[in-house]
């Protein structure tokens, strides 16, 4: 496969790169002069993975094997390896670069290889930007007749089938609570980076509400208004997102609402589901495990309704 082919490099390339991009690639076309091996660090987004991807085209790098993506908080070096650094993700020259790589695999292979991309993009694993860079140039040389049992076709389906799979974890799982200025808060530790995934799920759903979905472990938030169509998807400070967690308050009838949920919760329950008994797997299964601490229908605390019961619960309303 050759990365500077003539559909791939028009794919990716363009006119009056911004200095972020210019700058990165000419210091990796100088590496790729002085050593046989370049290990390039990207950030976990859909915008650093695929501006890393498009940067081994603008360089013109023609084997496969002389360059290496991996996740930038989770990368090391191999004997003989020289690492470049990849533009930062939020670079304006970054984002470009990134939407034009997706737009060329639209154009070239079809619309689900691109959404597969994006898929693959949020997975935590450290060699998922690397099954990315492969899965594009297969895409490249390909086309349509995209062959479904090359290698770096169900490595990238494999990523995409697991990111799906916690996708719909977080749709299901996700708990909001109502907090002490009236929005609505919910912390969550997924598998991968799937809040930018569901922010228009949840703005869909929660449209005339002002909420605010966390992920401290990747410090990116969803942040929605009351009345908006769509999130904001942010970056946060990790001191900040443990903060916010630490400091969280809420509003007074949060604990009786989260009562009624676990009573009813626990009287669907079925008994003899233990954790040594018949049935607790299947639970365990469709219900990870490593998500209970953030299900407040399993926390005992959630048991206590508190002294103040809403008046809406209370029968003061029609």
């Amino acid at each position: 496969m050759r990365a500077s082919s003539s559909g791939s490099s028009e794919a990716v390339s363009g006119q009056g790169e911004a200095s972020a991009v210019q700058t990165a690639t000419q210091v990796l076309r100088e590496a790729l002069k002085a050593s046989e091996g370049i290990l390039l660090p990207c950030e976990p987004t859909p915008e650093g993975v695929l501006a890393a991807v498009g940067m081994t085209y603008l360089a013109r790098v023609g084997r496969t094997d002389r360059v290496r993506l991996a996740r930038a908080d989770a990368c090391q070096p191999m004997l003989g390896e020289v690492t470049c650094a990849a533009p930062p993700a939020a670079d304006a020259s970054a984002v470009a670069l990134a939407r034009r790589v997706l737009a060329g695999v639209r154009r070239s292979t079809g619309a689900e290889a691109a959404r597969r991309i994006v898929l693959a993009c949020a997975a935590d694993g450290p060699d998922a930007p690397e099954a990315v860079r492969r899965y594009v140039r297969t895409c490249f040389a390909c086309g349509r007749a995209l062959p479904l049992t090359d290698p770096s076709v169900l490595a990238l389906d494999d990523l995409a089938r697991a990111v799906t799979n916690e996708v719909e974890k977080t749709r299901q799982f996700v708990r909001f609570s109502h907090v002490a200025d009236g929005s609505w808060m919910a912390v969550f530790r997924p598998a991968a980076n799937t809040v930018p995934l569901v922010a228009t799920h949840f703005a869909e759903r929660m449209g005339t509400e002002r909420f605010c979905l966390l992920d401290p472990a990747r410090s990116v938030a969803a942040l929605h208004e009351a009345g908006e169509r769509r999130c904001q998807v942010v970056g946060v400070d990790a001191q900040l997102a443990s903060r916010i967690e630490r400091e969280l308050r809420l509003a007074s009838d949060e604990p009786y609402v989260r009562a009624l949920w676990k009573r009813l919760y626990d009287g669907l329950a079925l008994e003899g589901r233990g954790p040594y008994e018949r049935g607790y797997d299947l639970r365990t299964h469709w219900m990870p495990k490593r998500l209970w601490e953030g299900l407040v229908e399993l926390d005992p605390r959630s048991a206590d309704p508190g002294t103040h019961v809403p008046a809406r619960y209370a029968g003061d309303t029609p």
